[in-house]
């Protein structure tokens, strides 16, 4: 009887090992047989993607120099305004010299 039961239990083993193979037989198969799908997926997706453009450095250095040039106005704006600032109070008084001036020729 040990006989019988040593060969049954190899014949167990024998049985798993096979029913193991077939197993991970079955899930490469699956795993094969979803891999047309996901690369049909992954190539519509390529295709549909647009490439960057051809000009993007070109672009890129625009920006930058318009960036820089907006920089430089705003600081010629800034003194344009500061001698335009100065100008008007020197003009204000300069009229109010010459009110005073008036009034005071006036009053004699």
């Amino acid at each position: 009887m040990p006989a019988k039961a040593k060969s049954r239990s190899r014949r167990d083993e024998a049985v798993d090992e096979i029913e193991l193979a077939r197993r991970e037989l079955e899930e490469k198969i699956a795993a094969l047989e979803q891999l047309p799908a996901q690369l049909e997926m992954e190539m519509i997706e390529s295709e549909t993607t647009m490439p960057p453009p051809d000009d993007i450095v070109d672009r890129q250095r625009q920006r930058d120099f318009e960036e820089k040039a907006a920089r430089g106005q705003i600081r010629n704006e800034r003194r344009t305004q500061g001698r335009s600032l100065l100008l008007m109070f020197l003009l204000l008084a300069a009229t109010a010299a010459m009110i005073s001036w008036i009034v005071t020729l006036s009053g004699q």
